[in-house]
């Protein structure tokens, strides 16, 4: 059979994107505080800062802070309307047999948890300024699992195109059925100093992270013809590390900025088949190899670098505002290569802008116990239009697409008398929803809408020792 047409949407089979907010694995809800106000790339306080400011922990008071929080993520994905058809040329009899749609087809797994825990020691007066030393553990990229019962858009088009490679054997079939499932989890692990000088004017902090990067993907289907079936496994994961460095500026005690630039990760993964198998394996065993996925086979997918910068303002002694602006350098990461017929034909990291994200929250104490906060945050992803209505990147992007999107957050923060805080909070993310069309000139169009929305609920426990 002919093997192009399956080829080109493999080649990006298996890389993946964040489950919520950031960049393409990147994400940016790291607390359940920046739940609640969207907005901590200047903030003071909480120990979370070390994942939005780091540099600011040199203001805390002097002995331990510890911030643990958790995120319960409910994902709505959809690809909506996705229609199949075009053929054309000898196969245009056979289009009753294998187009399909319009219908919805879409994933409601939610993500248990995403735990995050912060720790950061202030040693007070340490020469002619103040040290503080600080750890974090948690989720920094990825953040889940997807599954589609239906299959996506991206993996109808891959089964259609066996389907129709087989019917220019003479074997007609549909597809009967379909599942596909994708996770994406990066763990990281840190540690930094900061320190303030010039009577606390200025700080700035050192640091590193460690990352840990498991993925997975499972591809099962079934045709008309019962002993046409395929199913797939692959898991890959990856080791890097990530330096970090900031700056905090006050010129006076009640305005701060900060920025804190992220370095690029290199991670290089590896393949590891745990299954492939079904009467179709050889056909789809030539299909990945010809994308450049074969068990053992290294490639690289790195972080890109991050640079996020923020203002605060205490207006008062009860009502705060902080502005963030955070950009992913997508355009310059090594984010790995197209491959078409087992040779490199480009880069994904062409498939994309800067992805940048600006975000203003505010919090105020209504009791000196009892603080409320808000926030709003509009998120440009940085994929260009060719990312949705290519063939190549058409799984990735229809498993979970890259869209741009605005989030509104709130929630409240609750001080107990015994330096302990207990923080609730909620967001909602509105996708903008995007038109896609994609596939195969002389053979197959896919066509239809992806849109996504998603809920969290952020729960966390501060405490100063």
């Amino acid at each position: 059979m002919k093997k192009t047409t399956i080829v080109l949407i493999c080649a990006f089979m298996l890389t993946g994107t964040g489950l919520f907010a950031g960049s393409l694995d990147q994400i940016s809800n790291q607390s359940a505080k920046w739940v609640m106000t969207l907005s901590r790339n200047a903030s003071l306080g909480s120990a979370d800062i070390v994942a939005h400011n780091p540099a600011g922990t040199a203001y805390l008071p002097e002995g331990w802070h510890m911030d643990v929080s958790g995120q319960t993520l409910f994902k709505y994905y959809k690809n909506d309307n996705t229609q199949v058809g075009g053929f054309s040329g000898p196969l245009a009899p056979l289009s009753p047999l294998l187009s399909r749609g319009p219908e919805a087809l879409s994933q409601e797994r939610p993500t248990p948890v995403l735990p995050n825990l912060y720790l950061a020691y202030n040693l007070g007066q340490t020469g002619p300024g103040k040290l503080a030393t600080y750890l974090q553990a948690g989720i920094v990229a990825g953040g889940g699992d997807l599954k589609y019962k239906n299959g996506t858009a991206g993996t109808t088009f891959l089964l259609t195109a066996i389907s129709a490679g087989l019917a220019q054997t003479g074997t007609l079939a549909s597809i009967t059925s379909q599942e596909f499932s994708a996770s994406s989890i990066y763990y990281g692990i840190g540690v930094g100093a900061s320190y303030a000088f010039l009577n606390d004017a200025v700080s700035v902090s050192l640091g590193g992270r460690a990352v840990m990067a498991k993925r997975n993907f499972d591809l099962t289907a079934a045709y008309s013809v019962p002993q046409l079936t395929l199913n797939g496994k692959y898991d890959y994961a990856a080791k890097g590390f990530t330096p970090i460095i900031g700056v905090n500026v006050k010129p006076n005690k009640d305005f701060t900025l900060a920025a804190r630039f992220e370095f690029p990760t290199s991670l290089e993964f590896k393949y590891e088949q745990k299954e492939l198998g079904g009467t179709l394996k050889d056909v789809a065993t030539d299909v990945l190899m010809s994308a450049g996925i074969a068990d053992g086979k290294k490639f690289h997918q790195d972080l890109p670098a991050i640079i996020g910068i923020g203002a605060g303002y205490d207006i008062n002694d009860r009502w705060t505002i902080d502005l963030s602006g955070t950009f992913y350098l997508l355009s310059k990461a090594d984010l790995g290569d197209v491959y078409v017929e087992g040779k490199e034909a480009g880069k994904i990291n062409e498939y994309f802008n800067t992805g940048w994200e600006a975000g203003a929250g505010t919090t105020y104490k209504i009791r000196e116990a009892l603080k409320i906060g808000a926030g709003f945050l509009y998120t440009e992803g940085g994929a260009k239009e060719t990312y949705f209505n290519d063939s190549r990147t058409a799984l990735n992007a229809s498993a979970n697409p890259m869209l741009d999107s605005v989030t509104l957050g709130t929630g409240a923060t609750y001080s107990m008398r015994n330096n302990l805080d207990l923080t609730l909070s909620f967001l909602w993310c509105h996708y903008l929803p995007e038109n896609f069309s994609f596939g195969d000139a002389n053979l197959i169009k896919v066509s239809g809408k992806y849109s996504k929305e998603v809920f969290i609920l952020g729960y966390g426990v501060s405490y100063k020792f």
